[in-house]
């Protein structure tokens, strides 16, 4: 028995704990719940205006983690969106994010009435017209809209609703309109009464008035607001329609007409047509044309390269007189001869070798004679009717012809473009003070007594390989560069000799013999030159640099060393970009004041002169100066991709080589003459 009661004492004490197990779990999920609820929900009052529609208001979820309790708002983070109604009132849809305070106000706005009106005739002949598109409606004095039917929404209150027409009186109606009213009206538009009055000279016309025949003039009628189609008919003059409004502001139109006799009528065609049509000297087109009875007209058509049309008639009212023209084509027989055999083609047509002999139209003729090697010729000319003419021509070579005009030849087949220039006295070099000055800038005084040629760009890659001849053509806009001074001579010469020029520089088993300084043909800007150009060339004064002496550099100004080069090389402009890489396309920035394109940069170019250590002549002003007779290597001018230093874009810097760099190109120049 005792072992019994221990038995149950145990099981008793099992059970007890596992209640306080129980309870202890219970606690502590509602201790999780509470921290839950403090920690991650979030809530929102709403305060919800006016009080009108606050008593029946209804707030929905319409997106989001969020549960609603009437005007509570609860959201476990992140956006959310509801809505708020109430009847009479326009829906609102309020955003709700962690920016948004715990109270939000909301005024919801009262809904629209609807106005449906519609405007009504009090006749029926008004409808026909379609009178009522022209209704005008009113609201307080303000137009809202024109047409028959209104439907307008507007805030509740108290209005003046007015419909108005230019043929009838207007009509109103006071209209109160609470929330989300539709109201219906009907407008009535009175008729208004007055009346037309019908004058002519010479009096006693039939009028019709819509068709239906009124009287004689002068007349009057009465007649409700309204348009009305009068016509004046008469077998004497010429009829009138016109058109009349009866208008509430204006009840009693009149009209005065003053008839014009009836005319003859000249139906009139021609064969060929496009010729010129005079009557009485006036140019008339054909057709159907109206002129004075009973008098004579003079009656003339001519076309170019026909027989001409000449005729006087006479013309009754009552019956139109007809006229078919029909133009004989005159001819005349050309003869075209050309001092070398050539192909002709005449307007376009088929080409025919020279000499060549047709019957032509005596009309103004397009010739045109061309052969390979010449100068196409093209003109105009009027074979002489029933006659024979001769038209003589003489061919000369395009590069003749060329020449004769003082303009490039082969060059511009190679795409480059040459400017003319006539360049004044300045002084080459650089002044003593000049900051960044060196010291082989030797001041020369120079002048110029021949105007000159310059390239608008550094020659390319492809203008270049040209040169070199079959299996070397490259397409590239870039400049070439690597090359040395004597292949950029050589390439001046060959462009010479393409053009039947005397070369500019002489060469003995391939090595550089000299110049023939008074040769035009093609060759380097002389340092004068590409100096000239680069800082006096239309400009009032010489400037430091070629954009002027302006010490900042002005973003995509020209092509150097900006800040891309950072990592790339030790020296560049930090603040500047060019929006380049290396080496651009020739033209790819803006011209300067010259019109010549990368003189300041993208890659420094050959010029002319020897360079030597030895000091020029400074005792006297060199006229088309080509700087010293000898040296071991030539001067090289302007700037580069890799310029990164300002003094270095000097219009007067210069920089030497022997042997060509992949940082130099060149342009090239001729004299004028």
């Amino acid at each position: 028995m005792p072992q019994a009661i221990d038995t149950r004492i145990k099981q008793a004490q099992r059970r007890g704990a596992g209640v306080y197990i129980l309870s202890g779990f219970f606690t502590m999920m509602v201790l999780l719940g509470f921290i839950f609820w403090l920690f991650l929900i979030k809530g929102y009052s709403l305060l919800i205006g006016p009080t009108e529609a606050a008593t029946s208001a209804k707030v929905d979820l319409a997106s989001g983690l969020a549960w609603v309790s009437d005007s509570k708002v609860y959201t476990l983070g992140g956006d959310v969106s509801i809505t708020i109604s109430a009847d009479t009132f326009e829906t609102v849809q309020l955003a709700i994010d962690e920016q948004s305070p715990s109270t939000l106000e909301v005024i919801l706005l009262p809904s629209p009435a609807v106005i449906n009106a519609q405007a009504i005739l009090d006749d029926q002949r008004a409808s026909r017209n379609d009178y009522l598109s022209e209704s005008q409606w009113y609201l307080n004095a303000n137009l809202v809209h024109v047409g028959k039917v209104l439907s307008y929404k507007t805030p509740p209150g108290k209005y003046h609703l007015e419909a108005t027409n230019r043929y009838y009186e207007s009509a109103s109606e006071t209209l109160i309109l609470a929330r989300a009213e539709q109201v219906d009206a009907k407008l009535i538009l009175q008729s208004v009464e007055g009346s037309i009055s019908i004058n002519s000279a010479p009096q006693g016309i039939d009028v019709s008035i819509d068709g239906v025949s009124k009287g004689k003039t002068p007349l009057t009628i009465v007649a409700k607001g309204g348009e009305y189609q009068v016509v004046l008919l008469s077998d004497e003059y010429k009829t009138i329609q016109d058109s009349v409004d009866v208008l509430t502001k204006f009840l009693h139109p009149t009209r005065n007409y003053q008839l014009l006799a009836r005319p003859g009528v000249l139906n009139i065609s021609a064969k060929p047509e496009g010729g010129l049509l005079l009557i009485n000297n006036v140019e008339y087109a054909l057709g159907s044309i109206e002129l004075p009875a009973n008098k004579s007209h003079k009656i003339e058509y001519k076309k170019a390269g026909h027989s001409s049309f000449i005729k006087t008639i006479t013309l009754d009212k009552r019956k139109p007189v007809n006229i078919q023209v029909v133009l004989e084509p005159l001819y005349g027989q050309v003869v075209v001869n050309t001092n070398v055999p050539a192909l002709v083609s005449i307007n376009g047509s088929s080409t025919e070798r020279a000499p060549l002999s047709k019957r032509l139209l005596a009309v103004e003729n397009k010739l045109e004679v061309s052969a390979d090697g010449y100068r196409t010729i093209k003109q105009t000319f009027t074979p002489r009717p029933n006659k024979s003419m001769s038209i003589d021509i003489t061919l000369v070579t395009e590069f003749e012809a060329r020449r004769r005009e003082g303009k490039p030849l082969f060059v511009n087949t190679l795409g480059i473009t040459m400017q003319k220039f006539r360049a004044n006295a300045f002084t080459l070099g650089s002044p003593a003070n000049e900051t960044g000055r060196r010291r082989n800038e030797h001041e020369v005084e120079v002048d110029f007594s021949r105007p000159f040629w310059v390239s608008e760009t550094e020659i390319t890659q492809s203008q270049f390989t040209a040169f070199l001849g079959a299996g070397q053509s490259v397409k590239s806009n870039l400049p070439v560069t690597g090359v040395s001074w004597l292949e950029a001579a050589q390439y001046t010469n060959w462009l010479s000799e393409k053009e039947g020029l005397p070369v500019f520089y002489r060469f003995q088993n391939g090595r550089f013999a000299g110049v023939n300084a008074s040769s035009n043909g093609y060759r380097l800007p002389t340092e004068a030159e590409w100096e000239w150009l680069a800082k006096k060339s239309r400009r009032a004064v010489s400037t430091l640099y070629v954009w002027g002496n302006q010490e900042k550099l002005r973003d995509n100004l020209g092509n150097f060393a900006d800040k891309t080069m950072n990592g790339k090389q030790l020296i560049f402009f930090d603040t500047y970009s060019d929006g380049k890489t290396g080496v651009a396309e020739v033209g790819s920035f803006k011209a300067d004041r010259a019109g010549l394109y990368d003189l300041d940069g993208n890659v420094s170019e050959w010029v002319h002169d020897y360079y030597t250590n030895g000091l020029p002549d400074t005792s006297q002003r060199h006229v088309n100066y080509l700087g010293s007779p000898r040296g071991e290597s030539w001067v090289i001018k302007g700037g580069n991709f890799e310029t990164g230093r300002l003094r270095e874009l000097r219009a007067a810097y210069r920089e030497y080589s022997a042997t060509g760099k992949p940082t130099v190109g060149f342009r090239i120049a001729r004299y004028d003459n």
